[in-house]
């Protein structure tokens, strides 16, 4: 099935319903998101800050991951997704109220609060709706329809941080609280009408805390160590957002306007750069197909690795002098580093979902999601602190370990090659199939 294919299969069922109310609510987290770096950049001047508020949104998904995981396997997930919806509208609206009441102090201290609950639900449903998937897609289509799935979300992606960064610097945050609260409220209407349900039993039949703990705990256990694939995969994750990710998120914004003192606008079109590049991946993955998952994976980390190579151009001091004092300049290196990570990236992620989706068991499948969001979240508490403290100190020092850290990815890869080759050989006698993640 190809990628457009799926989407016809997709507009009408419990999916074009989800991925709509899911829709809603990633514009409603990044809008707000946006909206709070510009905030507290404006207010401190400080990397650091950002870094710390950044990490307070990252903790829960890291603290909570195998909680998530077993709720998620164990009940049903369209109403965890719900109640998290339900719980950030109140929580947006409570947020409106305390920056109407608290003056600006208490108020920076309430964006935390905010930015803290708001992913306490979000890690949730994170879970929920990456497991879902299956349960209501064909085997064969999963790769196009996760293809699909990835550039809807960068089409959102791409929308949010500019509505934000716009809402915040023409009406304050008021408004961002109240359309944030809006966007929640429309997605859990949106998906409160889907049709699920859950196609696999919640457990095996363990009574008692202790019993289920140690069942859940034995099966991630077995998630980590059963297939080196798999693991590879995690660690490679756990990388992107140790590096990538802390890279963009808190430094782009201090270089534009802090390196650079630029206005924030130029920040809210880098990140629609970033999820446009994201979107324009959905056009590029259908080509990669006869290539296999192994290789294109390391093709796309490879062209990550080359959008990392971009920004050693800050190294250079008559270039950031030449870039601080042209716009185009400025814009046309940036918005081409941007590209290439984004574009990549959309491809390295359609993949690594979808291996998942594919050699997870279902009955796991939660679990798996869980491990992947525990490391992912690792890797960016790590990243936020250590970026804001070396965009704090040196812009040359945090670019090097970008670039550094980012081709690291290679070496992380080379097990998943050498286990897929195992693989592949001893399964070589068995009746050949269509392999849904490698079009084979």
């Amino acid at each position: 099935m190809k990628t457009f294919e799926a989407f016809k299969a997709m507009r009408s069922g419990p999916v074009a319903r989800l991925v709509l109310g899911s829709s809603a609510s990633r514009l409603a987290t990044f809008g707000f998101n946006a909206a709070m770096a510009v905030y507290l950049l404006d207010l401190t001047g400080r990397a650091t800050d950002l870094g710390l508020a950044l990490l307070v949104g990252t903790v829960p998904f890291f603290a909570l991951s195998l909680v998530t995981g077993v709720v998620c396997d164990r009940f049903n997930r369209k109403n965890i997704i719900l109640v998290c919806d339900a719980l950030r509208v109140v929580v947006a609206v409570a947020f409106l109220l305390g920056a109407w009441l608290l003056d600006t102090d208490a108020t920076v201290a309430l964006v935390y609060a905010t930015v803290f609950c708001f992913a306490v639900c979000e890690s949730f449903v994170t879970t929920s709706f990456s497991s879902i998937v299956p349960d209501v897609i064909d085997e064969k289509d999963i790769l196009d329809t996760n293809n699909l799935l990835f550039g809807i979300g960068d089409a959102v992606r791409m929308i949010g941080p500019v509505v934000g960064v716009l809402l915040y610097s023409t009406a304050g945050f008021a408004a961002t609280a109240i359309s944030t609260a809006a966007l929640f409220a429309a997605g859990f209407l949106c998906q409160r009408g889907v049709v699920y349900t859950q196609a696999r039993a919640a457990g095996s039949g363990a009574k008692g805390v202790r019993a289920v703990a140690r069942e859940e705990l034995g099966m991630f256990r077995k998630l980590i160590t059963s297939d080196t694939r798999l693991t590879s995969l995690m660690a490679n994750g756990f990388t992107t957002h140790l590096f990538m990710y802390p890279f963009i998120t808190v430094g782009l914004p201090f270089v534009i306007t802090q390196v650079f003192h630029a206005g924030s606008v130029e920040y809210g079109y880098l990140e629609a750069v970033c999820a446009g590049a994201g979107i324009l991946s959905l056009l590029v993955v259908p080509h990669t197909k006869r290539w296999g998952t192994s290789m294109s994976l390391a093709v796309s980390m490879g062209a990550m690795i080359v959008g990392a190579a971009v920004f050693l151009i800050l190294l250079i001091g008559p270039a950031v002098d030449a870039m601080t004092d042209g716009t185009l300049l400025r814009l046309g290196v940036l918005t081409l580093a941007c590209f290439l990570l984004f574009l990549a990236f959309g491809v390295y992620g359609t993949y690594f979902v979808s291996f998942m989706h594919a050699n997870v068991p279902s009955e796991m499948l939660g679990k798996g999601q869980s491990l992947v969001m525990m490391f992912n979240a690792l890797g960016r508490m790590l990243g936020f602190s250590l970026f804001g403290l070396l965009f704090d100190r040196s812009l040359q020092a945090a670019v090097v370990v970008f670039v550094v850290g980012m081709s690291l990815k290679i070496l992380v890869h080379v097990p998943f090659v050498r286990a897929d080759r195992r693989h592949r050989a001893a399964t070589a006698a068995d009746a050949p199939a269509l392999d849904p993640v490698e079009g084979r």
